[in-house]
């Protein structure tokens, strides 16, 4: 009898969840963010109307706010961000608990990181880190920031599981769990997230696992060695751990609809491990189109020339190589091109991210990538996908001087996409046209664009295609997504309803339809 009990309670053990989901927003849908945050911007993006601020990383990690064992914590440039982004209307900030230092971590120096977990007899003062950095932002009793006007709920352990964490996995394991464990002995309702996936150009074939056929390790296989710094297996270790993260954690930086294979990957690897969890996106960028390497070379050795990227292929490099070539000479019909460029992916991701449940995302990014686009523009388009162009100053703090597409076409996004939206796809007879519906406050709202399945420059046709979307009965009117540099509102016009269908022209710029 108490050896049936016995296999009982095992079987009944592994049919059920390993652990409960957690509860991000308190209406079940998306929060979307925006990227990297810095001091002077809080005024000019809060305009953005999105809930979440996220900084840099390098801006609060360990090093920069411990200068020595000895020393004490420094909260000042902290403090002063979170402060700004609160006051500027930010009800989310997402802090990634970055351990890199050069006295405590297991190597790093000025030049390069090689571990960043901390040395065995750090162990302690990286505890007291976390659980300081928890207490001051992430509550509102005693030791929190004088006048912090609500707790920071997003905390991760690292920053990208990739070559921002270069050490053994069984190392970062130590850190999660000790991370994790010191985040909730301060605050049980914070939210712990690994550091963020990458599997950029993984599911280039879009492959799908079953209960009989696993094809994601040659799948993860095929990447190239400068994007997978850690492979399918070290990921599959972190995910064996669901005890130590709250929310299954990737980064966005190929093309948007990457975001469904890499769904559809993370719900295949919960199921045979049986738990669910929600899935964040944490760190976007528009695809580049080529990166990892020079995106300005169409020849030399292979480790120079950059990963051309989906929808893109080899034959495309030459093309490619001189739209870059273009970019560093500040062509204005390359940078305009390339900036409605940005702003398409990153309205093209919130949507698809939205649709597939996820319930974080953020948008990038807040000011160019100057650095990137000097090194062979080795981040390829992203290094141009600032929002807003800046003024650094010798403090550290910037003003923002201008505004691009990319903020507005995310502003406009928001205006038309409260939280409490619940993002369908729209069945189209040709699947390189896709169409998303939802009904905020009732009226409907439609989105579409064309997936051409090819890469397509500044000074070549834009791909388009003509198609009938259902509507049903009412009045709507038609408003393409801003993308023309200097323009700051929405364009309308009415549309023709005939049959309870309109036509429209869809290229791969989205364009919306709205119920009037």
């Amino acid at each position: 009898m108490n050896r049936l009990i016995l296999t009982l309670a095992i079987a009944l053990a592994i049919a059920a969840p390993a652990a409960a989901q957690v509860k991000i927003s308190s209406d079940g849908r998306i929060i979307v963010g925006v990227e990297y945050v810095y001091l002077g911007g809080g005024k000019a993006f809060g305009d953005l109307k999105v809930p979440l601020a996220k900084p840099y990383a390098e801006f609060h990690e360990w090093g920069a706010m411990q200068k020595s064992k000895d020393a004490p914590i420094d909260f000042l440039q902290l403090d002063r961000l979170i402060k700004e982004y609160h006051d500027a209307g930010f009800t989310e900030f997402y802090l990634s608990l970055k351990s890199n230092s050069t006295w405590a971590s297991r190597d790093v120096t000025k030049l390069a990181a090689r571990n960043t977990v901390p040395k065995e007899e750090y162990w302690p003062l990286y505890e007291a880190w976390v659980r300081a950095v928890v207490t001051r932002y992430g509550t509102t009793g005693a030791g929190s920031m004088p006048g912090l006007k609500r707790p920071v709920r997003f905390f991760e352990i690292g920053t990208e599981f990739s070559s921002f964490q270069p050490e053994p996995t069984a190392d970062y394991l130590k850190m999660l769990e000790r991370g994790y464990k010191t985040v909730k002995a301060v605050n049980k309702d914070a939210i712990v997230l690994h550091a963020a996936f990458l599997a950029t150009t993984a599911f280039r074939n879009h492959p799908k696992g079953t209960t009989k056929d696993d094809p994601y390790p040659a799948a993860f296989a095929a990447v190239d060695r400068r994007i997978k710094a850690k492979g399918l297996a070290d990921v599959r270790l972190v995910l064996d751990h669901p005890e130590w993260f709250d929310a299954l954690n990737f980064h966005a930086l190929g093309e948007p609809g990457e975001i469904e294979d890499t769904v559809a990957w993370l719900k295949y690897e919960m199921t045979k491990r049986r738990y669910r969890k929600l899935i964040v996106i944490s760190d976007t960028a528009p695809n580049p189109l080529i990166g990892w390497g020079s995106a300005i070379h169409d020849k030399g050795p292979v480790n120079l020339l950059g990963v051309i990227l989906p929808p893109g292929v080899e034959a495309d490099r030459p093309r490619l190589a001189a739209h870059f070539k273009k970019l560093l000479d500040k062509d204005k019909a390359a940078l305009e091109w390339t900036q409605a460029f940005v702003a398409t992916d990153m309205v093209q991701k919130v949507v698809i991210a939205s649709e597939q449940d996820v319930a974080l995302v953020n948008t990038s990014f807040t000011e160019d990538h100057v650095l990137f686009q000097k090194l062979l523009a080795g981040e390829g388009a992203a290094a141009w996908a600032g929002m807003a162009e800046t003024k650094l100053h010798p403090d550290n703090t910037r003003t923002v001087t201008g505004l691009r597409p990319n903020f507005y076409a995310i502003q406009q996004l928001q205006r038309r996409f409260p939280r409490r939206v619940d993002v369908k796809r729209v069945a189209t007879t040709d699947p390189s046209i896709r169409a998303y519906a939802w009904r905020p406050g009732g009226k409907p709202v439609f989105v579409a664009w064309l997936d051409p399945g090819k890469v397509f420059l500044p000074g070549e046709p834009a791909p388009e295609k003509r198609f009938s979307l259902k509507v049903g009965n009412g009045t709507f009117a038609i408003e393409p997504m801003i993308s023309r540099a200097g323009q700051t509102m929405p364009e309308t016009v009415p549309a023709a309803v005939q049959g309870g269908e309109i036509e429209l022209t869809v290229t791969p710029w989205p364009v919306y339809v709205v119920g009037q």
